[in-house]
């Protein structure tokens, strides 16, 4: 810009808001983020990034550091619960010929990590924002009793946004029947499942997940309905655990087995319906607080970084914040709403709950032609906005 940039406050230190943050001083900004938790902890489960996540992260320059912390996947498998295959991402075939990357799986905290020690950005931690009762000009007001008042607000504080109460007042989480669990857990698994991701479509339940190294899993599952009562405690929820998926095909017993009552991490099934608009004045959505999404495309994080390398460019090439905003929002939201009833739409089909339905469904989806899920890859990868690098290219093979 030609003036001076004006002052950006992100709110929300999570993946979309620190992409955001780094996308804005590759251009010369300096946003500041706050962030709710008192301090970044390295806990949580792990993320897979697909191909559109590691193009974005290539233009910010982070792709290298990703590739070297997460574990490049050889292949991704879809399988029934008895163990048939019912299709086959060949990662080398489509996403690494095409477009320079396949998928990578990471723990959160790693990747949090990276983020942060890229970002020369202040990030205030322990500042939960408590309402936004301004957006033209933008008020913030956080626990702790202070208030800023910034050029431009974005709100990329999660599923449970607090900034999307003053953007799009009144919309609820939808929450689905049923729990998701997640856990990272040490297991010495079979050199073949050491680079491969999976998922398992079961009878009312979906599992899967990704090595994050040697000897770490990522792992996660959906149970329609819960496996056990949130009451129950961790013990039996994990033996609960082991009894369900016992009888799914490898790695998923071995890794479930695997894990301590510690270990598990359970929430509920939530999504953000489709809103009417990212923005309202000065201050906007990103991330899962403008398209919180069921965890069935595996796009949720990928989305966000999206929207950090969108959002960015386009306070960088529009002098007033609302033209900047009406182009974030032309540019990512049709892709994420799609993306997000896509998700809705495979969180059904994956937890079909009758033997019939799951039967049904295993035979339809084994009927389809690899190439139709290459075109759908294809089209993922290919959607992806990557506005002017702002590093030179440093493109590598992941």
């Amino acid at each position: 810009m030609t003036r001076e940039t004006p002052e950006v406050t992100i709110v929300g230190g999570g993946i979309c808001g620190l992409t955001a943050a780094i996308a804005l001083e590759r251009r010369g900004w300096t946003p500041t983020v706050y962030e709710a938790a008192s301090e970044y902890r390295p806990v949580g489960a792990g993320i897979l990034l697909q191909t559109n996540a590691l193009l974005v992260l290539d233009r910010l320059g982070l792709a290298d550091r990703v590739l070297a912390d997460g574990v490049p996947l050889e292949d991704s498998l879809i399988r029934s619960a008895g163990g048939r295959v019912l299709t086959r991402f060949d990662l080398d075939r489509v996403e690494r010929a095409e477009f320079g990357y396949g998928f990578v799986a990471i723990h959160r905290a790693d990747l949090q990590r990276i983020l942060l020690e890229e970002l020369d950005a202040a990030v205030e931690t322990g500042m939960p924002c408590t309402a936004v009762p301004g957006t033209d000009p933008p008020v913030a007001r956080f626990a702790d009793g202070i208030r800023v008042r910034p050029d431009v607000l974005i709100g990329a504080d999660g599923i449970g946004s607090t900034v999307r109460d003053a953007v799009a007042p009144g919309v609820e989480r939808r929450a689905l029947d049923g729990v998701v669990y997640r856990a990272v857990t040490t297991v010495d698994l079979p050199e073949r499942y050491r680079a491969q991701g999976v998922e398992v479509w079961g009878d009312g339940s979906y599992a899967g997940g990704a090595p994050i190294s040697d000897d770490r899993f990522y792992w996660f599952a959906t149970a329609t309905p819960p496996v056990a009562e949130r009451s129950a405690g961790a013990e039996a929820t994990t033996a609960a655990l082991r009894e369900r998926f016992a009888a799914f095909p490898e790695p998923i017993p071995s890794v479930v087995g695997s894990l301590d009552d510690d270990d598990v991490f359970v929430t509920e099934l939530e999504e953000v319906p489709e809103l009417d608009r990212w923005s309202r004045g000065s201050v906007a959505l990103a991330g899962d607080a403008a398209h919180g999404m069921l965890p069935f495309a595996g796009q949720g994080a990928a989305q966000a970084i999206e929207d950090g390398l969108v959002l960015a460019h386009a306070l960088d090439t529009h002098e007033d914040p609302e033209a900047a905003f009406e182009a974030y929002e032309a540019e990512r939201k049709p892709r994420a709403d799609r993306i997000r009833a896509e998700s809705h739409r495979l969180g059904r089909l994956g937890t079909v709950r009758s033997r019939a339905g799951a039967r049904a469904r295993n035979l339809a989806v084994g009927l389809l032609p690899d190439a139709v899920f290459r075109r759908a890859r294809r089209r993922r990868a290919s959607g992806t906005s990557l506005p002017e690098p702002a590093v030179p290219d440093r493109r590598r093979r992941g």
